[in-house]
């Protein structure tokens, strides 16, 4: 698996959407409910959606795909129907922090709020003149035919998507407990079926002109991803996340339910990373991660921040500790050529280091899990993120006392917000009892102001997984 900084954050989520889409289309119209839909084979069939024309109507990118037919079927002939259009799918893309520029229209995705608005990964390529060939498909004569050879076009290929997405979905459909895998296959599948809405329906009229399409199932492979089970928690805390967010069908809406799973599931393979990493360097404790919820810089910030780098440079010695194990293995085959691709590993320079590092930083960031994207930065939860970990951890139709929920803060993911809790962590010692209070009672607010905590009385608060 590719855990580099180009796959980073909500990339990871899109793709994991994208295959369990796909799979639902490819099984659509299958007798059975949830056919195929995290089924354990060794292979997943699925049909991927490009989405390029309304990408690239959100992104007022040239479209070149025949015109007068396609502005006959859409409408599109109208400037006032295509600002229309710019404005509601440009309202729908994704935002990816940090980002400076404008993107093209294939950086761009849109943000899955229903099923239909749900797409793979596409790039733009050359359409060749051997693409007329009569040897390539009909589809690809036909692409080939509207445009001059050696012309630009939309194709279907990964590009962000790196395999965090692949992880995610073998994760979830490798699950051993049955019924929770059966209740997160419903809830999934609510997710992204069709919806019949109007915004559904425009979706998929609007992606029945994209230029580039899959006219049958491709078969994805995901043989090569290990999930290391056996060395981190974070494979089993994602299917328990994930079931508790998506069962909330009927009472938290869809668009609510799936902003948390687009923070839960990259907050989990970027922990993931992390503690793989650190069963490398020989770390056999849970790492404890200090959540700073305060408005102003104290020890405490300061000791979140050290936090930060020390599992930065975790990250980069734990590669730098396997590539030297791999050479080791490949001298003794001589093998020069594979020697020198991992020699550029055991450097703490260079983007073969700094890229898998980067991905851990930058999708914290990106989820809302670090207070920035670049900067002086520290562990913290803003409200959308804060908002998937409760609901990843509250089951559904329950509630939990304030201190209870810190607790199982610590115990699950090592997560330290407040004084009591630090007392179990080797963070007791680094910041004063007083200043853990004061951020305990922060966090406490930031609930509240969300409303995912109720306070009874001064002893009592419940945190529960959805707003009232």
């Amino acid at each position: 698996m590719n855990l580099e900084q180009q796959g980073r954050g909500f990339y990871v989520p899109l793709e994991m959407l994208a295959i369990a889409r796909g799979v639902y289309l490819a099984h659509k119209e299958d007798s059975e409910k949830f056919a195929g839909l995290l089924d354990n084979g060794a292979s997943t069939a699925y049909k991927r959606t490009s989405h390029d024309l309304a990408r690239r109507i959100a992104t007022k990118t040239r479209i070149i795909e025949g015109a007068e037919e396609l502005g006959k079927a859409v409408e599109l002939d109208s400037p006032e129907t295509m600002e229309t259009l710019h404005a509601l799918f440009s309202s729908l893309l994704v935002e990816i922090p940090g980002r400076r520029n404008q993107p093209s229209w294939f950086s761009a995705h849109i943000y899955p709020f229903v099923g239909e608005l749900i797409h793979y990964d596409a790039v733009e390529r050359r359409i060749k003149q051997s693409d007329t060939s009569p040897k390539k498909g009909a589809k690809k004569r036909q692409q080939a035919d509207k445009v001059a050879a050696g012309v630009s076009a939309p194709s279907i290929e990964r590009y962000l998507f790196r395999d965090g997405g692949s992880w995610a979905y073998k994760v979830l459909r490798s699950d051993s407990d049955l019924h929770r895998k059966e209740v997160t296959r419903q809830g999934l599948r609510d997710l992204v079926q069709d919806s019949g809405t109007p915004l559904g329906n425009l979706a998929k009229a609007l992606s029945a002109h994209d230029f580039d399409y899959d006219e049958a199932p491709v078969q994805g492979s995901d043989e090569g991803i290990k999930l290391y089970e056996d060395l981190s928690p974070w494979p089993d805390l994602l299917r328990e996340g994930v079931r508790n967010i998506v069962a909330r069908t009927g009472t938290v809406p869809r668009a609510k339910r799936t902003e948390s799973l687009m923070h839960w599931v990259p907050y989990c393979l970027a922990r993931h990373q992390l503690q793989l990493a650190r069963r490398k360097l020989g770390a056999t404790d849970r790492e404890s991660i200090l959540l700073d919820f305060g408005n102003e810089a104290t020890p405490l910030r300061r000791e979140s921040q050290n936090n930060l780098n020390g599992f930065r440079n975790d990250i980069v010695n734990a590669i730098n500790i396997q590539a030297k194990e791999m050479i080791a293995e490949i001298e003794a085959e001589g093998d020069e050529v594979r020697k020198r691709r991992y020699e550029r590993f055991t450097k703490d320079a260079g983007n073969a280091v700094v890229s898998p590092r980067a991905f851990f930083s930058e999708t914290l960031a990106a989820v809302g899990a670090l207070n920035a994207t670049v900067g002086r930065r520290h562990f913290t939860m803003k409200p959308p993120m804060l908002e998937g970990l409760v609901s990843a951890t509250v089951p559904h139709g329950t509630e939990m006392e304030f201190d209870q929920f810190c607790a199982l803060l610590y115990e699950k993911y090592g997560l330290v917000v407040e004084n009591k809790v630090a007392d179990a962590s080797p963070l007791a010692y680094e910041v004063d009892p007083s200043i853990l209070d004061h951020n305990g009672k922060a966090f406490r607010e930031k609930l509240a102001a969300i409303g995912l905590l109720t306070q009874y009385s001064d002893a009592t608060s419940m945190v529960r997984g959805e707003p009232r």
